[in-house]
């Protein structure tokens, strides 16, 4: 008899062990990860990446909630962007400053938890739309975040005003070509690339350069870029632009365009990604001496200037953020970046750009108390005023969207330590970045 009960006694105990095992796993809609230097409790459906295994990145990174996991509605963010072809860096970047968001709450908002999901659209325009189609009406995000690439945003913005209705959080500039599919529901809260461009060219023409070469990899922002910098520099500065050249997007042989370009007082580049460090080199390779100036800073970032050297010492760009800003916000933030991403330097624009996108819609919803109907939603997000890493935010209605008023800065690249580094040398601040309508 003994015998037999204790054999029942250890059937249950494998039994239970068995279960609590299976529990563990999970199923096909709550997925637990362990990863150093913390944990994660996400639920997911089964096309869900959590903050640890996101792709675009190998590190494992995540945290859990110390006072336990959240049980309401789960909040779902959503990413449509191209984890494969030529933004896959730039998605990489703003990958990494979601899951830093999904880190610094511990994956949980006001006792929600909050999922994040992704699809790959390649940068393809037509494919975004198909992709956020997924993401809204299957998988049932509540926000969506980005697009990065404009063409992209511009067509999910359209999709979303004649669907869900769920706001749309850039990540980046974007174009005022853009404003024209907003439907009231997308939130450029990095700014219009018009007036970027026009306070990069007032900086130039405050500075004493008259004179400018101007080369462009071929794509919308340049365009815009440079119609903002015009204005300032030659409309309003009286300076003049002796060249003006845009060229294809896998260019990495210069040679020809350098080669032909006239003595001027500074060169204004938008030149990026594989391009962007034959471009410098092949620039001084050439004798060249005017300044290099460039209307984004993430054109270059440390890994690539690490790579160029002191050459690219004294090279000027302009930019919504920089991770060398002193403040106590920007401080936690950059901490917490370096937490998860020890070996990547401090956080660019784009990881900036994706965070606030995250940090902004999350606290619209504390400012509503947690609705996320997007007629309760949008309201509560457009009135938000913030302290962020980046400086003061506003939020301002503007031609069927939201743009920001927030400080604009301009940068040099300079030794901190020994590693070479965008520092702010200028700020403009509290301006309004709208479109060429919004400029003074």
């Amino acid at each position: 008899m003994n015998k037999r009960l204790l054999i029942l006694v250890l059937v249950l105990v494998v039994a239970m062990a068995a279960s609590a095992a299976l529990a563990a796993c999970g199923t096909a809609s709550t997925t637990t990860t362990t990863a150093a230097p913390a944990t994660t409790q996400t639920t997911a459906g089964s096309t869900e990446t959590t903050a640890a295994t996101s792709p675009g990145s190998s590190e494992t990174t995540a945290t859990t909630a110390a006072t336990g996991p959240a049980t309401g509605t789960p909040i779902k963010l959503g990413f449509d962007e191209g984890f494969t072809g030529f933004m896959a860096y730039d998605c990489q970047q703003a990958d990494e400053g979601i899951k830093t968001a999904l880190a610094m709450i511990n994956n949980q908002w006001m006792g929600h938890p909050v999922q994040y999901l992704f699809e790959d659209n390649g940068s393809d325009p037509v494919v975004a739309v198909d992709k956020a189609r997924k993401l809204v009406e299957s998988d049932k995000i509540n926000v969506m975040i980005g697009p990065i690439f404009s063409p992209a945003a511009k067509a999910v913005a359209d999709y979303l005003g004649k669907s869900s209705g769920i706001p749309e959080m850039t990540i980046v500039g974007q174009p005022a070509d853009n404003l024209t599919t907003a439907n009231g529901l997308a939130f450029i809260q990095t700014g219009i690339f018009d007036a970027q461009g026009y306070y990069f060219g007032k900086y130039l023409a405050e500075k004493g350069f008259k004179t400018a070469n101007v080369i462009n990899y071929d794509d919308t922002p340049a365009h815009a870029l440079t119609a903002g910098f015009k204005k300032a520099f030659v409309d309003e500065g009286g300076g003049k632009v002796l060249s003006e050249n845009y060229i294809p997007l896998d260019t990495v042989d210069f040679s020809s365009y350098l080669s032909a370009m006239k003595p001027a007082d500074v060169t204004v580049d938008w030149i990026f990604g594989n391009g962007a460090v034959p471009f410098v080199k092949q620039y001084h390779d050439y004798g060249l001496k005017a300044p290099l100036a460039v209307p984004m800073s993430n054109n270059y970032t440390d890994a690539q200037l690490a790579e160029l050297g002191d050459i690219s010492l004294g090279m000027i760009a302009c930019d919504y953020y920089a991770y060398t800003i002193d403040n106590a916000v920007n401080k936690e933030f950059v901490a917490a970046f370096e937490k998860l991403y020890p070996k990547e330097g401090g956080p660019n624009s784009e990881v900036y750009g994706a965070w606030q996108a995250v940090m902004m819609y999350l606290e619209g919803l504390k400012a509503d108390g947690g609705d996320t109907t997007p007629a309760k939603v949008i309201p509560a997000i457009a009135g938000l005023k913030l302290d962020t890493p980046s400086g003061h935010v506003e939020l301002v209605s503007f031609k069927n969207a939201y743009i920001p008023k927030r400080d604009f800065f301009i940068l040099e690249v300079q030794k901190v330590g020994d590693v070479l580094t965008w520092v702010p040398v200028q700020t403009f601040s509290q301006v309004l970045l709208g479109d060429m309508s919004t400029t003074p």
